[in-house]
């Protein structure tokens, strides 16, 4: 199924111009219009995604985002007892730097 515009009974009295663009702007949208319907109309649905497979995604993504908001909790909570060995590490080595300790 297509559909069409019409777009070649413009008054010329717009101007030459104008209306050749405003013909190029409906034949344009006319294609692009065609190719949606083309689409939804075809039996491909490869790149089509099911309102569930989109849920699942985004509950997998919130599942995600929780889990890092969890270890990061956790990391700054270490941190402020100072029982974060990595934070730690680094600490010392900035200040054995600075007192020129360490190079």
């Amino acid at each position: 199924m297509d559909f069409k515009l019409k777009t070649d009974n413009l008054s010329p009295g717009l101007g030459r111009d104008f209306r050749d663009d405003l013909i190029d702007n409906f034949t344009n949208t006319q294609e692009e219009i065609n190719k949606i319907i083309n689409r939804l109309d075809s039996n491909d649905t490869s790149d089509f995604v099911s309102k569930e497979g989109l849920e699942s995604m985004l509950q997998k993504l919130r599942d995600k985002i929780d889990d890092d908001n969890k270890e990061l909790k956790e990391r700054i909570n270490r941190i402020l007892l100072g029982t974060d060995v990595e934070s730690i590490e680094i600490v010392v080595t900035q200040i054995l730097k600075q007192r020129g300790v360490i190079d």
